[in-house]
């Protein structure tokens, strides 16, 4: 009988190995590095929307995780000490901006099908960085070199991320700006803007910015933007320098304008951060570059022994399932 259990167990081996190689045949690799590689399943059209609750439920649970405590108390302490100078920060990022030549004017843009595409302004170019408009033609510069290039998983798949940042966080930072209801600097009717906690819909709707400040929404797209392009391609280290760097210019362009205070931005880039990793990670099959790496998958665990059946040693096994 334990016999027939040993070769019950090897045979359940191999195919458990067959089984785990096959299921790697419907991912597409690429080589980040000499120990690892990325590999992607062909996405689905409804993934770009289907895992928009997930990403927002995910988002509140990392603010309560006990590990996570320490993001919470950075952002909450960076939040509350530039609070005193908000006033200060806007007024002088604005006198900086017009010096500049421009840049403390409103953003404007040209129409195209109805909609504000063509920047008028250097300073309104910067500003666009963060509009959903932009990353949703980011996303199809993604998806078409994908198509063009044998299918390419990787760059099908930042597409449909990028699409589900936009309403991720988008979704996040509405249900906080009409929590908050935090004036704007434009239209402040006190130093650092006014608090208007939980304000009507139709108040909200019908003036946006005497609520809508924190957080700042374009800036939380933009850092999920970098983050989601950053994780899928690491092995090109340029992405986040120059993607910093550009989120840096974006930050002043909103201050120099009177879009933002400050003290807006802390709370954006830890949702934006926290979103874009998770649905970026979350499409990543993770495998190292030799098979003796890979975990194997198992579902039973499996005790060897040794037993005596007359002047006979057995090798005895047994299998719980």
């Amino acid at each position: 009988m334990k016999s027939v259990l040993l070769i019950i167990l090897f045979l359940t081996n191999i195919l458990t190995y067959s089984q785990d190689i096959d299921s790697l045949s419907i991912y597409k690799f690429y080589k980040i590095n000499d120990s690892i590689s990325y590999g992607y399943k062909k996405p689905k059209v409804l993934d770009m929307v289907r895992y928009i609750p997930k990403d927002i439920l995910e988002f509140a649970k990392f603010t309560i995780q006990k590990e996570n405590l320490k993001w919470d108390g950075l952002v909450l302490g960076s939040t509350l000490a530039t609070l005193p100078f908000d006033q200060q920060i806007s007024d002088e990022s604005n006198k900086l901006g017009a010096k500049i030549g421009g840049w403390d004017e409103i953003s404007h843009y040209k129409r195209i099908a109805g909609v504000e595409f063509i920047p008028t302004t250097v300073s309104s170019s910067v500003f666009m960085i963060g509009n959903w408009n932009t990353i949703l033609l980011l996303s199809g510069v993604f998806y078409t070199m994908g198509k063009f290039n044998d299918n390419d998983y990787r760059a099908i798949n930042t597409s449909s991320e990028l699409v589900e940042v936009i309403a991720s966080v988008g979704v996040t930072t509405q249900i906080i700006k009409r929590i908050t209801g935090r004036e704007g600097p434009s239209v402040n009717t006190s130093s650092g803007g006014k608090w208007n906690p939980f304000p009507s819909f139709s108040a909200y709707q019908s003036r946006k910015t005497n609520y809508d400040a924190m957080p700042s929404g374009h800036l939380a797209t933009f850092v999920a933007t970098l983050t989601v392009i950053a994780t899928n391609y690491p092995e090109y280290k340029w992405i986040k320098p120059v993607g910093y760097s550009l989120g840096g210019v974006l930050a002043f362009n909103m201050l120099s304008q009177k879009a933002h205070w400050a003290s807006d931005y802390p709370l954006g880039v830890l949702i934006g951060y926290v979103i874009g990793k998770n649905i970026a990670n979350r499409r990543i099959f993770k495998k190292a570059e030799t098979l003796e790496n890979i975990r194997q998958k198992t579902t039973y665990k499996t005790n060897f022994n040794f037993n005596k059946i007359g002047n006979m040693s057995v090798l005895g096994a047994t299998l719980s399932f």
